[in-house]
């Protein structure tokens, strides 16, 4: 079937029960579009599917297995009802339609918090993997600026990150501006369009601030390992140029470095115990000292410094985060008054919603000595509590009147005893500086995160929403994402002997 591309947006039905097809669009048998979807003749949503790059083309269509299938087309798509779904997340950034999963390339720009994403455009599932683009003034409220990397003939757009290169040492700015640069792994090997495309970390430029990106015409790292992805690339004052951390397998990681940010040398190998993917690596300083930070999609860390030409660690891996739904994370190339701030992916799932996966709380990174020993601290941005509406407060029980809500709790360091929040149980072992979150169909098994006692008291802070629950313990030295469907008949947070401080949190999109 030939198309000729006159509206901007091509109109794809979609049902969960639907068996997965294939479409392709060529021109002159060359594929340019390569989605596996779950196309219905009878659907439960319409995903619309940006064909601006394609303007004015005559394309031919095709479905694999083949179906009685003609599209349709619009100028824009139908919004009518966007974000007032029932579990839209309230608080948090989740994409108009369609599946994300891993923060990419996050840099503050020109003012703006630049968030890119995985994203699938064209289902609520894992699939078709493009990068989506964000933009914020505030961390907070945030405006979809459309698909920004697409799949090609190298692969599907894996994970990666973003600098902006302020001296043009690679040559690709003009007009004197200083192009801005995303890092990202090119997945070959997923579908027809790249069958034989091995893994490989390439490179895409804007010199419009952002807004429109070109691909590098060569890979910047060709594949060295199965998989090998999830280019992290930071300015090291200790060595003097730009370092790029890479996964590789198993839980095998490496590091390179590089000049001109376009040929890079490897400068070692090492491996991070029980974890693997996504890592992030970053400077902060506590005390005086200036320590490097390295972090895996477990959250697992290590803290060492640079010498003699090499990253090496002071101590065995440390945790941060326990549970299973905050994956991924990553800190922005650059904030404000040298801040670092980071998001994470919040896998909790959206029963029926024609979207799927959100971004955690956005919060600042720190390095902080508890009890004699270097800990890795997360804790919500300030920027969150401008969502903040009357603050309640309370013991042992406090209703709470927002969809998501922001609860601070301190809790005697003694006993067991439970903790519920919007029909959500948890235990709170203070005897031993538990917090403890039964088995689900999600987790498969309880999950244990540690807590300090201090001044005979455990304090938590909890981020809810409709979908999850973020804890922050203590100095957020411990966090744990959990995933919830908020009960709405159950709108209150209990906990004998604790005080209780509560506020609502505005909708983002109201």
């Amino acid at each position: 079937m030939i198309i000729e591309i006159t509206k901007r947006f091509m109109l794809l039905p979609v049902s969960e029960t639907a068996r997965p097809k294939t479409l392709f669009l060529r021109q002159e048998g060359k594929i340019l579009v390569e989605l596996r979807l779950r196309l219905a003749a009878e659907p439960d949503y319409i995903m619309p599917y940006d064909m601006a790059p394609f303007m004015g083309r005559s394309l031919e269509l095709s479905v694999e297995p083949e179906v009685d299938f003609t599209p349709e087309f619009a100028d824009a798509p139908d919004d009518s009802g966007l974000y007032r779904e029932k579990y839209r997340p309230a608080a948090h950034f989740s994409a108009a339609r369609g599946w994300i999963n891993d923060p990419n390339g996050l840099i503050w720009h020109e003012g703006r918090y630049h968030l890119f994403f995985q994203h699938n455009p064209a289902d609520w599932v894992w699939g078709n993997m493009h990068w989506g683009h964000a933009v914020s003034e505030d961390l907070v409220h945030w405006t979809e600026l459309g698909e920004t990397l697409r799949p090609d003939e190298t692969g599907t757009m894996f994970s990666g990150s973003a600098v902006l290169d302020e001296k043009n040492l690679t040559g690709l700015g003009k007009d004197g501006r200083a192009p801005l640069l995303l890092y990202y792994t090119a997945a070959g090997g997923h579908g027809e369009i790249c069958k034989s495309a091995p893994f490989t970390q390439r490179l895409a430029f804007s010199n419009d601030g952002g807004l429109t990106f070109v691909k590098y015409d060569r890979p910047i790292i060709e594949n060295i390992a199965p998989g090998n992805r999830d280019p992290k690339v930071v300015f090291c004052d200790e060595l003097n140029c730009y370092v790029m951390i890479l996964y590789l397998t198993g839980h095998s990681f490496a590091l390179f470095k590089s000049k001109d940010l376009l040929n890079w040398t490897m400068i070692q190998r090492f491996a991070i115990e029980d974890d693997d993917e996504c890592p992030d690596l970053y400077p902060l300083s506590v005390e005086g000292e200036r320590w490097w930070v390295i972090t895996a999609a477990h959250d697992r860390y290590l803290i060492g410094r640079f010498e003699d030409g090499h990253f090496v660690t002071t101590r065995p891996a440390g945790r941060l985060h326990y549970g299973r739904e905050s994956y991924a994370a990553q800190t922005f190339f650059t904030a404000p008054a040298g801040r670092r701030v980071r998001v994470a992916w919040n896998r909790s799932p959206m029963p029926g919603m024609p979207f799927c996966g959100s971004m955690t709380t956005p919060h600042d990174m720190s390095l902080k000595r508890i009890d004699g020993e270097l800990k890795l601290c997360a804790w919500p941005s300030p920027e969150f509590e401008a969502l903040r509406g009357e603050k309640a407060e309370g013991r042992d029980r406090l209703p709470l009147t927002g969809r998501a809500n922001d609860v601070c709790l301190t809790i005697p360091a003694s006993g067991r005893r439970a903790l519920r929040l919007f029909g959500l149980e948890l235990t709170i072992d203070g005897d031993n500086g538990r917090v403890i979150c039964p088995a689900s169909e999600r987790g498969g098994e309880e999950t244990i995160m540690p807590v300090r006692r201090a001044e005979g008291a455990i304090r938590l802070r909890l981020i809810q929403d409709v979908h999850a629950v973020e804890v922050y313990a203590g100095e957020g030295e411990a966090t744990m994402c959990l995933a919830h469907i908020s009960d709405g008949l159950l709108n209150r947070v209990e906990c004998d002997g604790a005080d209780i401080t509560a506020w609502p949190l505005r909708d983002i999109h109201a």
